[in-house]
């Protein structure tokens, strides 16, 4: 409960709070409760605080009354002062009204002052106005009486002077006096211009319906009218320009164009100059180049004696240059020989053509520049119709001689030791030592050869290839393949290029020489080290069959280097194509690069496009070495300078050429066999592994695959057996067939389960793929046929025991691991997996297949 508060307390603090607006410091005050009895007591508080305080301001009153006195003196003077500063102001605002009412009276005045100079200065202009235009009307009236009396050019000048004049008025010029004049001026300016027409129409007379121009020096008229004053006139009224145009398109239209223009329904029209008349007249008898030069010689002869010189040169800039475009065209280009038979006729064509240039600058016409420049350039045009026509040729021969087959033999010649089989020699002992189960000698060598071959890539074989020295009888056959690898494709240019990629180049380098992998085998129970080192030269011949494309090319290159030699002759060396013989050799490669862009449509149509393309490539390079190498023998003995000589401009050329050109045709090998395997694996790819093939149906899909395989390479046979030589057919076909044997042998052996009935199946198919020999049979030097399968197939023998292992014993397969030479055709792994996909696990397995690894070992 709030302790009580006394009323003098209360009363302090609210007169504390109403004076001086103070809050109770002492919490009791503050929070007191003020009851009502209190009022009383407050209100007498409240009260004598007011009456000190009235009390207080009395007497500061009574204090200060001297000092207010003061104050109200100062303030009554200080009124009396202010009104009498307002009467000041009033007497200077009723002066500055009276000021200002002065100064507009001044001003009006003045501009009254200058009105009456504005007016007189008017007045003034105006009658010197009237003055120029009496003077104008003057000059327009003797203008006007030039004119009708035919002094045309004092009429001009008159009327210069009277657009003089008129600029001279300033604002007047927009009067309708001076219109009235200026439409005078206009009216006289145009009968002028009529006036000179009709002079220049006279003297410049284009008669279209009988196409003749006539060319008159003066006319009669009321006066007579000299070509030179209607000249100088229209050059005055800046219209000759326009008439010299016009002149220009009728001469072309009338006399130009007809003489150098020829369609199939307007051939070229003869012109015929008499006195002042040039007419068209019949049609020309002479079209050569000389003929038209002269003509042309004559128009301008006949245009530079009958105008003046300042309507003939302009005339000359707009006709010479269209002229000298239809001489180009229509004559001149025409004329360039293809060949080097016209060049001293031709050396003539440009003497004309120079002629005719020093004849127009000898007129000081101009545009003729063209024509001059053309014969500088002579050479390069010659040069350029030369590479044309070398283009259109060949494009218009690859279509047909595509259609001609050519068979053609290459010769090459071997050195071989005493102990080969090509040796005249011979060998007459047999060696039979070996008794595996194969059976002779001839069939061992073989073996090992595949299994030193076994670890290479399989790639391509192309045509030829290079013969080693081969110290076998088994090397008879491989030593007639001469072969050939292709560089790898980083010369191709760029067209060559677009036919083929890495991947065609990888797959189009052949293998090495099969008489190279049967190098170090015994012969006749002999090495090859101790046979006696006796060696002969041996002649090998391949026939292969080719187009009728690579010697076309061949011809026109013989013609080119011709052509050259001609050039370079004393008749032709001084001539103005000369200079073009060192460009001409650029169009063999130009050739070379034609057929690589090309060769792919024209080949299309042909089964063995491919194979076609790699023969002419290698028959189009031949030819090139062969030609090259003679240039370069020729030119020993040859009198021209180094850089003259065919050889060493072609060397470099066509050594870069014939790289290129054998990467071609052996990417297109390459693709041809990359395309033809890729159909071998889709046809077993159906087998889906031979899983399961004895199950019915799929038996026979399996069955399909096999044979559809065999009678693949069989038809690529036929299509290529008349194309590629004997051995590039061997081992273009030991390539597929490799193929083939590689897939279905990974499929066999991926296989995890083969059952009985599934390994007699299989079998079969071996049996069935072994028929392929037919197609390697080869007749060997002594006219027998022998089977060189397994020398252009390197995994012919894996197939054979593959064969074997499918239908033989446990006991059969560790003899032909341990005692025969499986090993040499598979690795141990390999036959540990058939073995464990054909047998049931049982002790004779383990130890088998324990043996083999074991022996795999050493």
């Amino acid at each position: 409960m709030p302790s009580q508060v006394s009323d003098e307390k209360l009363g302090d603090a609210i007169l504390q709070s109403a004076e001086h607006g103070a809050f109770p410091q002492d919490e009791d005050v503050a929070s007191a409760t003020v009851p009502s009895s209190a009022l009383p007591k407050l209100l007498e508080i409240v009260g004598k605080a007011r009456e000190n305080t009235k009390n207080e301001v009395r007497n500061l009153s009574r204090e200060a009354a001297p000092d207010v006195d003061g104050w109200i003196k100062q303030a009554r003077k200080l009124q009396d002062d202010i009104k009498r500063s307002q009467d000041t102001a009033k007497e200077i605002v009723q002066q500055a009204e009276g000021g200002k009412e002065n100064t507009l009276r001044v001003q009006d005045t003045a501009s009254k002052v200058s009105l009456l100079h504005s007016e007189i200065a008017y007045n003034e202009s105006l009658a010197e106005v009237v003055e120029q235009l009496r003077d104008i009307s003057t000059l327009l009236d003797s203008a006007q009486n030039a004119a009708v009396h035919g002094h045309v050019m004092h009429a001009l000048q008159t009327l210069d002077d009277a657009d003089g004049a008129f600029e001279r008025l300033g604002p007047f010029e927009t009067t309708r006096a001076v219109g009235v004049l200026k439409n005078k001026q206009g009216q006289l300016k145009k009968a002028i211009t009529e006036t000179l027409t009709e002079s220049w129409n006279g003297l410049v007379n284009v008669d279209n319906t009988n196409h003749k121009i006539s060319l008159r020096q003066s006319i009669e008229r009321e006066a007579t009218v000299d070509i030179n004053g209607v000249v100088e006139a229209l050059a005055t009224l800046g219209l000759l320009d326009s008439f010299i145009a016009r002149l220009s398109r009728d001469l072309d239209k009338a006399i130009i164009s007809p003489r150098l223009v020829q369609s199939p329904d307007h051939p070229l029209s003869a012109f015929d100059i008499q006195g002042d008349d040039i007419q068209r007249a019949g049609h020309v008898n002479d079209g050569s180049v000389k003929a038209a030069l002269e003509d042309i010689h004559k128009i301008a002869e006949y245009l530079s004696t009958r105008l003046p010189s300042n309507v003939a040169v302009p005339l000359s800039s707009k006709l010479v240059p269209i002229v000298a475009a239809r001489l180009i065209s229509n004559f001149l280009q025409p004329a360039v020989p293809v060949s080097t038979e016209g060049v001293l006729e031709f050396q003539d064509t440009l003497s004309y053509v120079l002629g005719l240039v020093e004849f127009l600058d000898e007129l000081g016409w101009s545009g003729q520049h063209r024509l001059s420049d053309w014969v500088d350039k002579s050479a390069e045009i010659w040069l350029s119709k030369q590479k044309e026509a070398a283009i259109a040729k060949v494009q218009t021969l690859f279509p047909k001689r595509v259609k001609e087959k050519i068979a053609v033999e290459r010769v090459e010649t071997q050195v071989i030791s005493k102990g080969d089989a090509l040796h005249t020699g011979g060998n007459d002992e047999q060696d039979d030592d070996w008794g595996a189960e194969w059976g002779d000698e001839e069939e061992a060598a073989k073996q090992k050869e595949q299994n030193d071959s076994q670890e290479m890539e399989e790639e391509d074989m192309s045509a030829w290839g290079e013969v080693d020295e081969a110290n076998t009888d088994q090397s008879t056959e491989a030593a007639k393949i001469e072969e050939q690898k292709p560089a790898d494709d980083e010369n191709a240019d760029e067209w060559g290029a677009d036919w083929g990629d890495e991947d065609d180049t990888k797959t189009a380098a052949p293998l090495e020489s099969t008489a190279e992998s049967v190098e170090q085998q015994k012969v006749n129970g002999k090495s090859a080290s101790q046979r006696p080192p006796k060696e002969q030269e041996v002649t090998l011949r391949e026939t292969y069959t080719v187009t009728a494309i690579p010697d076309s090319i061949m011809e026109i290159i013989l013609q080119v280097v011709a052509d050259v030699e001609t050039l370079n002759s004393s008749d032709l060396a001084k001539t103005a194509i000369a200079p073009a013989s060192g460009g001409l050799f650029a169009i063999p490669s130009l050739l070379l690069a034609m057929y690589r862009a090309t060769a792919a449509v024209h080949y299309s149509k042909d089964v063995a496009g491919n194979m076609l393309i790699y023969n002419d490539c290698q028959r189009l390079s031949d030819r090139l070495r062969i030609f090259l190498q003679e240039r370069i023998d020729k030119d020993k003995s040859s009198a021209l300078p180094q850089l003259l000589r065919a050889s060493n401009r072609l060397k470099a050329t066509l050594e870069a050429d014939i790289k290129t050109i054998d990467g071609f045709g052996k990417r297109a090998y390459g693709r041809e066999m990359e395309s033809q395997r890729q159909i071998i694996r889709d046809h077993l790819e159906d087998a889906q592994g031979f899983q399961g093939c004895t199950n019915v149906p799929f038996a026979t899909v399996c069955d399909d695959a096999i044979a559809t395989t065999i009678d693949r390479i069989g038809d690529v046979k036929r299509q290529w057996q008349n194309i590629l030589s004997h051995s590039a057919l061997l081992q273009s076909l030991g390539s597929l067939l490799s193929t083939a044997l590689t897939k279905f042998v990974n499929d066999v052996e991926d296989m995890s389960d083969i059952a009985e009935e599934e390994s007699k199946k299989l079998h079969s198919y071996c049996v069935s793929l072994t028929t392929l020999s037919q197609h390697f049979q080869t007749e060997d030097g002594s006219g027998e046929m022998r089977d060189t399968v397994s020398i252009y197939t390197p995994n012919w023998f894996k197939l054979q025991y593959l064969g074997e292992i499918l239908d033989s014993s446990l006991a059969d397969i560790k003899y032909f691991w341990t005692d025969g030479e499986l090993k040499l055709e598979m690795e141990a792994e390999e036959v540990v997996g058939l073995i464990e996909a054909l047998f049931a696990p049982s002790d004779h397995r383990r130890r088998a297949i324990a043996e083999i690894r074991r022996t795999s070992m050493r």
